[in-house]
């Protein structure tokens, strides 16, 4: 049996990265929105519940507005410096911003 040609083992390589980068970038979204009853109650003041779930879907779709933008960013900064340390930077950015999240007291 033939082995696949370099050029299309890199193809899939590609594939795969990008493949992990966006899943991991919906479940972020997913769970988000998920909890997005939880986090209204714990990041809002007490007392009227519609307008704190409001504010945190208001942030959230903020999430989804701002997402091109960070494709142009990302985008030029993965052409200018590499994908790969691109991805990386971006992975960083997500960990380390989930992490200070749940170190706000809630």
């Amino acid at each position: 049996m033939a082995h696949a040609p370099a050029a299309d083992r890199g193809i899939w390589k590609v594939i795969f990265a990008s493949s992990a980068g966006t899943l991991i970038e919906w479940y972020d979204f997913y769970i988000f929105g998920s909890l997005a009853t939880i986090i209204a109650s714990q990041f809002f003041p007490k007392g009227n519940d519609v307008v704190n779930l409001l504010s945190t879907l208001a942030i959230f779709a903020t999430g989804f507005v701002v997402r091109p933008f960070g494709a142009l960013v990302f985008g030029r900064m993965g052409d200018l410096i590499g994908r790969k340390y691109t991805f990386l930077l971006t992975l960083m950015m997500m960990g380390v911003s989930t992490f200070a999240i749940g170190l706000i007291p809630g």
